[in-house]
C-alpha cells in the first residue's frame, strides 16, 4: 500500500494536480498573467487572437469579438498540453512508466530520475490541463475554466538544482460585445467588456532531491506530511477586459484590448497546506479534517500581487466569398501584444518587437477541417482543426521562449483539445 502511495505521489507531480512547496512565494510568481486558458487554435497560428479570437476565446483575447454575435457551446472542453514531447520521448520516459511496476520503489525512482534529466536551467513547464464550460451567443459570453500547470525552474539544469512549482487556476467570465454599423455593409465598430474573478493557488518549490527523499520514506504518510510541512499561497482578483474592433470592407478588421486591468491578487500565504486545506473542505461544507493542526499566530498572513495591465494591437483579414465559404475559408491576424512594455524597452534592446510580435493564418476546407500555422517570438508553429457537428478536434505543436532573449530557452509544446458542443 505504501508503495503504491508513492507511485500516486509521482503521477500526481507528473501530471500537474500535485499542491507541493519547497520555498517562498512572493518571490516566484509565475506566470506573470491574471489568467488565460490554453488555445489550441490560437497557439496553432503563432498566439495571434487580437482580432481573430471567437467562441469562448473572444473572453480571453477581445471581448469585443463578442459583437459578432456568433453561437458556440462548450459541454465541456478538456485541453491537455505536454511541454518538452520531443525530449520526454527522447528519454524513453513514456515506456518507462508503461512497464513501471507501482510496487518497484527503484523504478519509481527510475522514472522521476528521467523526468528530471529533461529539465533544463531556468523556467519552465512539464504539463497544463484546462477543462471549460461556456457559450457565447447574441452578444454574450459566459465561461468556467479551471487550469492546472506544472511549472518547473532550475539554476544549472543539474538534477540537485530542478525544482517544481505547481498552479492551479478556477475563473468565471462574463463577456458582453456590441456591434455599431456606422456605414451599413462597410464599416462598423465592435466594442466589448468581460468581467472575471479569478482564484488561483500555487506553491513554492520543491526540489528533485526532496523528491526522492519522500519517495524512500516508508515511516511517513505522505499525504499528512505534505499537509504538515508543505506552503501554500491563495487569492482571488478580478480583473476587466475592454476591446473594441473597426471592422473594415473585404474582412479587414483593426483591434485594440486592454487587459488585466484591475489585476491585483488578495492572497493569502499559508505555512501549512493543511490549513488551506481545511478552509477548502470548510467551504464545500464537509464536516471531517483532513488536516488535523490548526493555524498558530503567523501561520496565515496576508499579502498582494499585482498583475500589471496590457495594451495589445491586431489586425485581422477574414474575407468572404460567398458560397464559398463552405468550401474554402482563410483568416490570418497579426498581434502586438504587450505594447507598453515593448515601447518601455525599445531603447536599451532593439530586438523586442519580435518578442511581442504574433502572427498566423487559418484555411478552413469544406466547413470540416481546419489547417493552421504561425509565428510566435521567432518560432513556428502548425495544428489542425476537425468539426464533427457536435464534436471538435483541434491539436497544436509549437514553441515558446522561457529565457529573455528570442534563442534562450525555446520548449517546444503539444496541445490536443476535444470539445463536445459547438464552437463557432
Amino acid at each position: 500500500m505504501k508503495k503504491r502511495g508513492l507511485l500516486i505521489l509521482f503521477l500526481v507531480l507528473v501530471i500537474g494536480s500535485s499542491l507541493f512547496a519547497y520555498s517562498g512565494f512572493n518571490d516566484f510568481f509565475y506566470p506573470e498573467v491574471s489568467f488565460r486558458p490554453t488555445s489550441a487554435r490560437i497557439e496553432a497560428m503563432g498566439g495571434a487572437g487580437v482580432a481573430t479570437a471567437d467562441g469562448i476565446d473572444a473572453l480571453y483575447y477581445n471581448p469585443a469579438n463578442l459583437g459578432s454575435r456568433e453561437f458556440s457551446l462548450n459541454l465541456p472542453s478538456v485541453s491537455v498540453t505536454l511541454f518538452n514531447p520531443k525530449a520526454i520521448i527522447d528519454e524513453g520516459l513514456i515506456e518507462s512508466l508503461m512497464d513501471m511496476d507501482g510496487e518497484d520503489e527503484t523504478a519509481i525512482i527510475g522514472v522521476a530520475n528521467k523526468f528530471f534529466n529533461t529539465i533544463e536551467a531556468g523556467r519552465g513547464e512539464v504539463l497544463t490541463t484546462d477543462i471549460a464550460l461556456g457559450f457565447t451567443a447574441g452578444g454574450l459570453g459566459l465561461g468556467i475554466n479551471v487550469q492546472e500547470q506544472l511549472h518547473t525552474y532550475s539554476d544549472d539544469g543539474s538534477i540537485t538544482e530542478d525544482k517544481l512549482l505547481a498552479e492551479i487556476n478556477a475563473g468565471l467570465s462574463l463577456g458582453f460585445g456590441y456591434r455599431i454599423d456606422v456605414v451599413p455593409d462597410i464599416l462598423s465598430i465592435d466594442v466589448g467588456a468581460n468581467v472575471r474573478f479569478n482564484y488561483k493557488a500555487y506553491t513554492g518549490l520543491i526540489g528533485a532531491e526532496e523528491l526522492f527523499t519522500w519517495l524512500g520514506d516508508d515511516s511517513e504518510d505522505i499525504l499528512q506530511l505534505l499537509m504538515r510541512e508543505a506552503p501554500l499561497a491563495a487569492g482571488w482578483a478580478i480583473p476587466l477586459d475592454f476591446g473594441v474592433n473597426v471592422n473594415l470592407p473585404v474582412g479587414f478588421k483593426v483591434s485594440a484590448v486592454a487587459r488585466d486591468i484591475n489585476g491585483t491578487y488578495k492572497m493569502q500565504d499559508y505555512k501549512k497546506v493543511g490549513l488551506w486545506v481545511n478552509e477548502m473542505t470548510d467551504l464545500i461544507g464537509v464536516p471531517e479534517k483532513l488536516y488535523d493542526g490548526e493555524a498558530g499566530p503567523g501561520d496565515v498572513t496576508e499579502f498582494e500581487h499585482e498583475v500589471p495591465w496590457k495594451l495589445d494591437f491586431g489586425i485581422g483579414w477574414a474575407p468572404s466569398f460567398g458560397k464559398l465559404d463552405n468550401f474554402i475559408k482563410p483568416t490570418i491576424g497579426v498581434d502586438l501584444v504587450d505594447t507598453i512594455t515593448m515601447f518601455e524597452k525599445m531603447e536599451e534592446d532593439q530586438n523586442v518587437f519580435w518578442n511581442h510580435f504574433r502572427a498566423g493564418a487559418e484555411v478552413k476546407l469544406l466547413s470540416i477541417l481546419d489547417l493552421r500555422a504561425g509565428f510566435n517570438q521567432g518560432y513556428f508553429s502548425v495544428g489542425v482543426g476537425l468539426d464533427l457537428f457536435a464534436i471538435r478536434l483541434d491539436a497544436s505543436y509549437y514553441w515558446r521562449e522561457y529565457g529573455v532573449d528570442i534563442g534562450d530557452k525555446p520548449i517546444d509544446a503539444l496541445t490536443v483539445k476535444v470539445n463536445l458542443g459547438f464552437d463557432r
